[in-house]
């Protein structure tokens, strides 16, 4: 059996509408379902997504979705379970709320010996969220009711408290599927950190955007990545592009070396420059998901028609070749 990663980035809205795009374009190319993915690593939008894989619902589902297209019989029965509209309205009342959530973290990050992580210190620097993130939370437990799912479903966060990344569904860390995703889309600064057993979690994008490098150890045939807030070398440059998307790009750059290193082929599949200009507003904007999404479709087309995926693409066919569809 050939064994496959997928791994799920974060970036709001916008990321749920890359993924889709690119998870169809995937799955309609080489005929790979990526709900049989032996192990899903989702971060923040991706954590909801990673979920609703895991729920049944089809690639081409989330894209229709996006692009307002009918979805499936089984998709309509799995987005039906979904009744609680998603709301991160910010509070009117901000009093009391200015004060650093953890001001210990820039310090522990600037004296660590490892590779220094900005976005982390940033969290502690920023007042604790004031927005509740509950919703995300009962959307994720409306779409897959029940335990944790069978398979290798590792959702990722960052402890407030220690700074340190924590996966849900691989660590010891007793948490619900609402509670991980609600805790891995905790933006710092804006949605309330979730309270688990006295530990204080945010935002797993806080880390790493992708946190693919879970993936280097395991000797699995094949890594897929779509990452929505990076982009493809001529689109991630800075100055010429946000420091941000300079970031995340070079630490995706290095956790696909890592797995690389072990002799794992990744495919990668990140925005273009053409798909970054039809994004408009932040990453929360609904409006130009259809766009996105079909955008992310042709740039993962194309991905996998380059001769270097080929090797990641003959996996792919295999894999589905392999599972019972």
């Amino acid at each position: 059996m050939t064994s496959i990663g997928l791994v799920l980035s974060a970036g709001g809205m916008h990321a749920a509408a890359f993924h889709a795009g690119v998870l169809a374009a995937i799955s309609e190319a080489t005929a790979w379902d990526p709900r049989t993915a032996d192990v899903i690593v989702g971060t923040s939008a991706g954590a909801s997504t990673a979920v609703s894989l895991r729920a049944g619902l089809a690639a081409t589902d989330l894209a229709a979705s996006c692009t307002g297209s009918p979805l499936s019989a089984e998709g309509q029965d799995i987005a039906g379970r979904v009744t609680t509209r998603l709301d991160i309205s910010p509070p009117v009342d901000r009093t009391g709320a200015w004060w650093p959530a953890n001001p210990m973290l820039p310090i522990r990050e600037l004296l660590s010996s490892r590779r220094p992580r900005p976005v982390v210190a940033i969290a502690g620097v920023l007042p604790e969220g004031a927005v509740s993130g509950a919703t995300i939370a009962e959307r994720a437990d409306q779409v897959h009711p029940g335990p944790w799912p069978r398979e290798a479903t590792w959702i990722c966060a960052v402890d407030l408290d220690s700074g340190k990344r924590v996966v849900f569904g691989r660590d010891d860390v007793d948490a619900g599927i609402g509670e991980a995703v609600q805790a891995s889309s905790a933006v710092p600064g804006h949605l309330a950190p979730v309270a688990l057993d006295g530990d204080r979690y945010v935002d797993g994008g806080s880390h790493s955007t992708t946190n693919a490098d879970l993936l280097s150890t395991l000797g699995l045939d094949l890594v897929v990545v779509s990452s929505s807030m990076t982009a493809v070398p001529s689109a991630s440059a800075w100055p010429d592009g946000p420091a941000g998307r300079a970031w995340h790009s070079r630490t995706l750059r290095r956790e696909v070396e890592a797995i690389r290193s072990r002799n794992t082929p990744v495919l990668v599949v990140q925005p273009t420059a053409i798909d970054l200009e039809v994004r408009n507003g932040g990453d929360m904007d609904r409006a130009s998901m259809g766009d996105i999404c079909e955008g992310a479709a042709l740039s993962a087309r194309a991905c996998l028609s380059h001769p270097r995926s080929a090797t990641a693409r003959g996996l792919l066919e295999q894999a589905a070749k392999n599972v019972p569809r």
